[in-house]
């Protein structure tokens, strides 16, 4: 993520609009953010849209995954 400031912005365009197409890119100004993102954009169009969630890894077989819905579904 590149994060420019308003100035930066108004003086190079531009160059900003061509590294929101390598990834997200921040405008500040004043205290308030903005993301800029392509509307038509192939060089992003393969990437999942779950691509920046944050996840955990847990050591859990499915079956178990189950029964925890099931008992919670059963205490409700």
């Amino acid at each position: 993520m590149l994060v420019f400031s308003i100035s930066d912005f108004t003086e190079n365009a531009p160059r900003v609009l061509d590294a929101c197409l390598n990834g997200e890119v921040i405008i500040n100004n004043e205290g308030k953010q903005y993301k800029i993102i392509p509307l038509n954009d192939n060089a992003t169009k393969d990437k999942s849209p779950l691509e920046n969630i944050p996840y955990i890894t847990a050591d859990i077989t499915t079956q178990e995954i189950v029964e925890l819905i099931r008992e919670n579904r059963a205490g409700a």
